[in-house]
């Protein structure tokens, strides 16, 4: 089997079950989604909406790939806002074009490792990547980063082949091709293949580099402006406003990039040095830690690839420490080359043995040791890769069945003793084999349970089907409060947002309506909310083991 087909196969075998099995997680993926889902019931797949204004906070890759899911899914019909409770199957549908995008990226990309080094590396490439924590969950998120990554991998992958190809067009084509619609994912980000590789060639080739430039078809970057920008000029030129009175420009590049730079726009961790993204990335290595002193060692073998992709890691991490925006997931740029240079790794070590590189393995398990001590004391660090506001409360029931710790200790355990195994018997592949065993474990572990049984709190679907179920013609349902995007997306924007402003008075307007009225709300605002209902009015909890997060409420009289 080819190195392209393996790869797929573990990223699918990874990534693909269970896939739809929870609903969108709170903010990410129910905003970019509603987003996509309002371009379908406005026929308008140019100028993204959210609620009742113009949204010009993203590019528009990931709404147009959730519009895709859902159009395909039968969810929400073109020019039409469409009613009642969105299908069981629509998560699977919305999730499934960014999880393919990733699949085929990190393909082609172990693929092309191969082809410039070995076929035992190609496919290392992919079982790293694929058994990252970050990567396991991310893949499986409606988020900007996985399809931003996933162009840059596929760019990357395009240049590496037009370098080995005798007729290269074509995978320049496709490296153009690949930076325009990282363009529509990330927007400046996106032109970030063009500063590594020649970046990469002025570090390996010094003054060929010009040379080699120059030898790019001359059509490469038209064609990469040919994609990425009819959007930006299309929206360049639209003359309405967001809901805070600014235009596409201002918000886009002003707000959404320069902000975000220089002074930071909507973190939960503001400030810190660059020890943050150091931290972060251990995390989302967690099992890999183990080698990365041994995958920072120059290899001479195999000189082009390592250099290229040491600096695509240093480059990014460099780039986004720097910015005062912070997210934990920042750090997925950096982990495809840390793939390659972990791959590197471990064939070294099966190559040349195990007593020359001792030191650097023991290194490793000090750092590793630290890493699962963390993890041990707080499991949500992985969680905290990629959700927002880190003061959420934890569903602590999901750490018991089946026990997360314990699993996440026998991992260590394995890997202890065939260090200690490699030691004695001086056994590398023995060794090897251990750590790939226990990280895929972990993966499988996480993409196929922890993370639906997590979900279960991060998501309305569940919350807001016992409103679907009882709801009479003409009853609606109101946000308390809260502004965390699912209630707009699970009922198609036909919640009524109760706001700060007025909550009183809102409310009582809320209440009056016709009929019973539901509500969500945070559990801890459940007495605020109490308080705040008009005389004679009484509410009932419905369902309050649905989620940790909110409830949902019924008032009647």
């Amino acid at each position: 089997m080819s190195v392209f087909r393996s790869a797929l196969l573990v990223g699918a075998v990874v990534c693909l079950p269970f896939l739809g099995s929870v609903g969108l997680w709170d903010p990410w993926e129910t905003h970019y989604s509603e987003v996509g889902r309002q371009m379908l019931a406005r026929a308008d797949l140019v100028h993204p909406y959210w609620e009742h204004h113009y949204f010009f906070s993203k590019p528009p890759l990931v709404p147009w790939l959730s519009a895709l899911g859902l159009f395909l899914s039968g969810a929400q019909p073109w020019g039409e806002q469409g009613t009642g409770p969105l299908p069981t199957h629509a998560e699977w549908f919305i999730r499934l074009p960014s999880a393919l995008l990733m699949l085929i990226a990190a393909a082609l990309f172990a693929d092309t490792i191969a082809r410039h080094t070995t076929r035992r590396i190609g496919l290392l490439t992919a079982v790293v990547w694929w058994t990252m924590p970050l990567v396991c969950f991310i893949s499986r998120q409606v988020m900007t980063d996985g399809p931003f990554v996933s162009c840059v991998m596929l760019a990357l992958a395009c240049a590496l082949r037009g370098e080995l190809e005798a007729q290269p067009a074509r995978w320049w084509a496709g490296a153009f091709s690949a930076v325009g619609v990282a363009l529509l994912a990330k927007g400046l980000l996106g032109f970030l293949p063009f500063v590594l590789m020649p970046l990469a060639w002025l570090l390996l080739d010094g003054r060929q580099t010009w040379t080699r430039i120059r030898r790019l078809p001359w059509w490469g970057v038209p064609l990469t402006f040919s994609i990425g920008a009819p959007w930006y000029i299309a929206m360049g030129v639209f003359s309405e406003r967001d809901d805070e009175g600014r235009r596409f420009l201002e918000r886009f590049f002003g707000y959404d990039h320069l902000d975000r730079l220089v002074n930071g726009v909507h973190t939960t961790t503001p400030g810190g040095t660059f020890t943050y993204f150091l931290e972060q990335g251990a995390f989302a290595l967690a099992p890999w830690v183990l080698l990365l002193p041994l995958a920072l060692r120059f290899d001479e073998r195999h000189r082009r690839i390592t250099l290229t992709m040491g600096l695509t890691s240093l480059f990014t991490f460099a780039l986004f420490s720097a910015s005062a925006t912070r997210f934990h997931h920042y750090v997925l740029p950096v982990l495809p080359g840390l793939a390659v240079l972990l791959a590197v790794a471990i064939d070294r070590l099966l190559t040349e043995g195990f007593s020359a590189h001792r030191p650097a393995l023991l290194l490793g398990a000090v750092l590793q040791a630290l890493v699962w001590k963390d993890l041990w004391q707080r499991p949500r660090h992985l969680l905290d890769l990629f959700t927002y506001n880190h003061d959420r409360p934890y569903p602590d029931a999901v750490l018991l069945t089946p026990p997360f710790k314990t699993v996440l200790i026998c991992a260590l355990i394995l890997i202890g003793l065939a260090l200690i195994h490699a030691f004695v018997r001086e056994r590398a592949d023995h060794f090897v084999r251990a750590v790939l065993v226990s990280s895929a474990v972990i993966a499988l572990f996480l993409s196929w349970q922890h993370w639906p049984a997590l979900g279960r709190h991060w998501t309305q679907r569940e919350l807001l089907a016992p409103y679907f179920a009882q709801r009479q013609p003409g009853e609606s349902v109101g946000a308390f409060l809260m502004n965390w995007k699912g209630e707009t997306f699970y009922t198609r924007n036909e919640v009524v947002q109760l706001s700060a402003r007025d909550p009183r008075g809102e409310l009582a307007a809320f209440a009056l309506r016709p009929g019973r009225a539901f509500l969500v709300v945070e559990h801890a605002r459940i007495p605020m909310l109490r308080s705040a209902l008009p005389p004679g009015q009484r509410l009932e909890v419905i369902a309050p083991d649905t989620m940790n997060k909110f409830a949902l409420i019924r008032l009647e009289d």
